[in-house]
Formats: C-alpha cells, structure tokens, sequence
C-alpha cells in the first residue's frame, strides 16, 4: 500500500474556503478504485492553518489512475490550491502490511490452497 499525504499551510482567512473544496472533493475520492483510506484534518496556528489530507491506496495502479504521471503535483478541485501559501505532496510505502499477503484487486489476504492460513 502506498500513503500519500498533501499538507497545505492556508491563512486564517483562506482557511474555510479552502476546507470546504476538500470537502467537495472527499466523496468523489472516496468512489474511486483503489482508495482504502482517506482523512482529512487541521491544526489551527494562530494567523494560519496547517491542513493535512491522508490517503492510502491499494497499489501504485490505483494512485498513479488518480494521480496521473505527476505524483508530486496536488489533485485539487479548481481554485483550492491559490487559497495556500505552500501545498507539499508527498509518499510513503505503508510498512504495516506484508505486500505478499495482498492481491492485486482487493487487498485481502491470501489463503494456502489447503485452507489454512
């Protein structure tokens, strides 16, 4: 599995609307092939806001189809990203799964022909 994580220091004042196009933009994140896991959250700092979007995907097939070829670029609704002073994206590979007990399509563990596991 691979995390992906965008941070975003926004000003107080661009701090609302700049939620509320991550917002817009969780349920259709949430319907796409791929995506286990997805939170979004903030951290007040006084003048500014630090605001963290957190996704885990499946594989790299399935970020790369949401991403596209520029992983490093953020996806954002129009408008979002000249609400931030700095958007950063960057990506992990999650440690807490063994990659050999996954499957390519669904992520659940795989079973020894005779049953056991």
């Amino acid at each position: 599995m691979i995390v992906r994580v965008l941070t975003a220091r926004v000003a107080q004042h661009n701090a609302g609307r700049f939620e509320e196009l991550l917002r817009q933009q969780l349920p259709r994140m949430r319907a796409y092939d791929g995506l286990v896991y997805l939170k979004l959250a903030r951290q007040a700092n006084g003048a500014f806001e630090e605001v963290l979007l957190f996704e885990e995907w499946r594989d790299a097939t399935a970020l790369y189809a949401w991403a596209g070829e520029e992983l490093a670029k953020p996806r954002l609704l129009p408008g979002a990203e000249q609400l931030a002073e700095d958007v950063r994206v960057t990506h992990y590979e999650a440690l807490d799964v063994d990659p050999d007990s996954l499957t390519a399509t669904g992520g659940a563990p795989v079973r020894d022909p005779d049953g056991s596991d």
